[in-house]
């Protein structure tokens, strides 16, 4: 799903690469913004901040919140190392973006996936620099930000579904949003590509449930939080 230099139009890219730092600089605003606040609160009784999904006590330790970050941010590089060649398209493979913001919220969540996707571009060639915006918004916000509020709408009855219709729309969104940018640019035929791409990936979609469902259990066990 990685797309490289080369494969976008350059209007497109340059727009989309904007609409990334924008929203990057959005989030990091906001999550400055909230440890801030709470940091300030700090002579009170009590100091937590929420980011959007968890809320983490400074009275303990403000760096089990970053640390917890950290690791989020290894496992979604560990989601993404396996890439599948698609016929006509880019490749499959996990993302990890529900993953990371369950755990770390929308806001931590996208700058999580968005830092990921960078550092696979600059030192590891996976994703071109100039297709960065493009990334961004297929993986980081369609399928991190986003994806967020498809498991909130679906979480409260069943946390399982929850996570299986977020991974499923994280999935999916981001794999289209992916062909109709290659379509425009006029790299792939999107009535050839779609077929190919879009199949590959309903069965991804079932994988990264799986994990997803899996890896949260052990993040919440070992943190001794409710699974539920």
């Amino acid at each position: 799903m990685h797309i490289p230099d080369g494969f976008l139009n350059n209007n497109l890219a340059g727009g989309l690469l904007a609409g990334a730092l924008g929203m990057i600089g959005y989030c990091l605003n906001k999550i400055l913004k909230s440890i801030t606040v709470a940091v300030g609160t700090i002579a009170g009784s009590v100091s937590e901040v929420n980011l959007g999904s968890q809320s983490f006590g400074f009275s303990e330790n403000t760096s089990k919140y970053f640390q917890r970050l950290t690791l989020v941010a290894l496992w979604v590089f560990a989601f993404q190392m396996f890439n599948i060649p698609v016929k006509s398209a880019t490749s499959a493979h996990l993302i990890g973006g529900v993953f990371a913001a369950i755990l770390a919220g929308p806001f931590a969540g996208f700058i999580i996936m968005s830092f990921v996707l960078i550092i696979q571009s600059l030192f590891f060639s996976d994703g071109g620099v100039l297709a960065l915006g493009a990334n961004i918004l297929n993986m980081a916000f369609i399928g991190s930000f986003l994806s967020y509020y498809v498991y909130k709408a679906f979480s409260n009855k069943s946390q399982h579904f929850g996570v299986f219709a977020a991974c499923f729309f994280s999935v999916m969104a981001a794999s289209l949003a992916c062909l109709i940018e290659l379509g425009l640019s006029g790299s792939i035929v999107f009535s050839t590509a779609f077929k190919n791409m879009m199949s590959l990936h309903f069965g991804v979609s079932c994988i990264e449930t799986l994990i997803t469902l899996a890896l949260l259990k052990v993040f919440r066990s070992v943190n001794g939080e409710s699974n539920e």
